[in-house]
């Protein structure tokens, strides 16, 4: 597909504007849901109005999801991993479930915007691993892990937090006997990714 010289972006480009990294820009493109193409050095490159419009509907909450044929085909060989991810910012939702469909990994995606819903949703969907953001309506990150932890339910899951607070605040604020590997922002894809990989493998043996 030809594209005009002022149409062309690069996987950085499209990183920035996405707010990905460029190598989640790189495996969109693989998955297809962003088109692409490589030069003859074997770099690839984008559409600027692909990529603009792709911006605009992960703001609407409008972008594609991927299909889930071949995940669902590889689930079937596989007890797919139950993740949760609460986090109040919907575009940053929207990231989430489409990066994390684009690894055909076997795994059941739940979403949830605040920490009522979240906390509700840990209960009905007993995740292996729950990505957690702090700073939620209703019920914050804190309290959620503290009722995790009086219930019991911790310790049944993996708790991944992704926060834009600074560290030392955090570990001020954790509840008392919580261990929990905390990450800044911009979300930490490939984290993620290494511990439904893990959870898969221990699964198997």
């Amino acid at each position: 597909m030809k594209f005009r010289p002022d149409d062309i972006c690069t996987s950085r480009k499209a990183a920035e504007m996405l707010g990905v990294s460029a190598r989640t820009v790189q495996l969109w493109a693989d998955a297809e849901i962003i088109e692409s193409w490589k030069t003859a050095g074997g770099h690839r490159r984008f559409s600027l109005d692909q990529v603009k419009k792709l911006v605009r509907e992960l703001q609407e909450g409008k972008a594609p999801v991927l299909s889930d044929a071949n995940a669902n085909t590889v689930a079937q060989q596989n007890t797919p991993v139950r993740v949760l991810v609460i986090d109040d910012e919907k575009v940053l939702l929207r990231l989430y479930e489409l990066t994390l469909k684009s690894w055909q990994l076997p795994l059941e995606l739940h979403l949830s915007d605040n920490g009522y819903t979240g906390l509700l949703s840990v209960g009905q969907v007993e995740p292996q691993l729950l990505v957690l953001d702090l700073n939620l309506p209703n019920i914050d990150g804190f309290s959620i892990i503290a009722a995790l932890k009086h219930s019991g339910l911790l310790e049944r899951m993996e708790l991944l937090v992704i926060s834009a607070l600074e560290p030392i605040e955090v570990l001020s604020r954790m509840p008392v006997g919580v261990e929990c590997q905390v990450l800044p922002k911009p979300i930490p894809f490939d984290e993620i990714k290494l511990r439904i990989e893990q959870i898969l493998e221990r699964q198997s043996r």
